[in-house]
Order: C-alpha cells, then sequence, then structure tokens
C-alpha cells in the first residue's frame, strides 16, 4: 500500500493506496490538484505490488515468448513480437509501480 501526500502543506492526506488510478481518485475526492500530490509506496511494497502484477499480468507472456523460441528460434518473428509484448507488459508495470525515488 502507499500513502498519498499533498505537495504544497507537505501533508500527508490519505493512505491504503492501491495504484496511481486509485491515487488519482482519492485525490479528485479531496479536492487535490492532479499536480499537487506524490504516491509514495516503499520499495518492498512496491515490489510485493509488481510481483502480483507480473503474475497476472506478464507471466504468461514470458511463457509464449519461450514457447515461440523453442519452436521458432529466437531471432524468429514470432518470438521477436512475444518478446516485445512480454517486455512491454513488464515496462506497463513498472511505471504502474515506480520505485521512490
Amino acid at each position: 500500500m502507499a500513502v498519498l501526500k499533498q505537495v504544497s502543506t507537505n501533508k500527508i492526506f490519505a493512505g491504503g493506496i492501491k495504484d496511481a488510478t486509485h491515487a488519482e481518485h482519492i485525490a479528485k475526492q479531496a479536492e487535490v490538484a492532479a499536480d499537487d500530490y506524490e504516491l509514495i509506496f516503499n520499495e518492498q511494497e512496491i515490489q510485493t505490488l509488481r510481483r502480483a502484477q507480473y503474475s497476472k499480468e506478464s507471466d504468461y507472456l514470458f511463457f509464449d515468448y519461450m514457447a515461440a523460441v523453442t519452436e521458432f528460434g529466437e531471432s524468429s518473428e514470432q518470438a521477436t513480437a512475444a518478446k516485445d509484448a512480454w517486455l512491454a507488459q513488464r515496462n506497463a508495470i513498472k511505471a504502474t509501480y515506480a520505485k521512490p525515488e
């Protein structure tokens, strides 16, 4: 889970935030401008959330990639497309659950 911190006041105004979409919803309800809050996860929470999302949304794409490599070869069109799909999904998950700076 994460917290929302209002940038202008430097105060945390919500907790239990699941992801960026949830943060946006809660910020709107609290009438905090979109550019006036930060979503703050700790690294362990981020890793846990990423792993759960990888399991749901990208692991099967990795298996598809490995199957294409086995069947068609690593430099085949099928393997390249499968790899691109897998990496794109992983990057989307990483963007959703960005590590704190």
